[in-house]
């Protein structure tokens, strides 16, 4: 191979490289979508159950990664693994409820409340439904 072909692969290389460290940054440090900011779809806690009962594809299909604003009944609070906090919304099946993950830990609920929580959907899971990045809504 002569020497201005090796010379050209190389620049070839660099610069695509360069360019792919550049995007990889930009989608590093790109800021999270916050609650407060995104319109979810309203729903109460019995509804979200019986979709995720009814038919799981379906409902990840209309759910999955998706904002949701749910109203149901608080059923037990506690402390998540990294000390957050975790509301546990229920519905008519009482091993499943609506897990959701507070952005602030400082949120204050108690059982038997009524409350909306927006939150961005996890999907179903063992223990019920899971929402994260949540906020209770006013």
């Amino acid at each position: 191979m002569n020497k201005k072909l090796i010379t050209r692969i190389v620049i070839a290389v660099v610069v695509v490289g360069a360019i792919g460290a550049g995007v990889g940054y930009m989608m590093w440090t790109k800021p999270h979508p916050k609650a407060e900011d995104q319109k979810g779809i309203v729903i109460t806690t019995t509804a979200l159950a019986k979709e995720y009962a009814t038919d799981e594809k379906a409902a990840d299909a209309k759910y999955l990664d998706k904002w949701i604003e749910v109203t149901g009944t608080v059923s037990e609070t506690e402390k998540n693994q990294d000390g957050g906090l975790m509301v546990v919304l229920q519905t008519e099946d009482p091993t499943a409820g609506v897990q959701c993950t507070m952005e602030n830990k400082d949120v204050v609920v108690t059982k038997g409340e009524n409350v909306t929580i927006k939150g961005q959907c996890s999907g179903n899971g063992i223990t019920g439904i899971s929402l994260t990045r949540c906020i209770k809504s006013k």
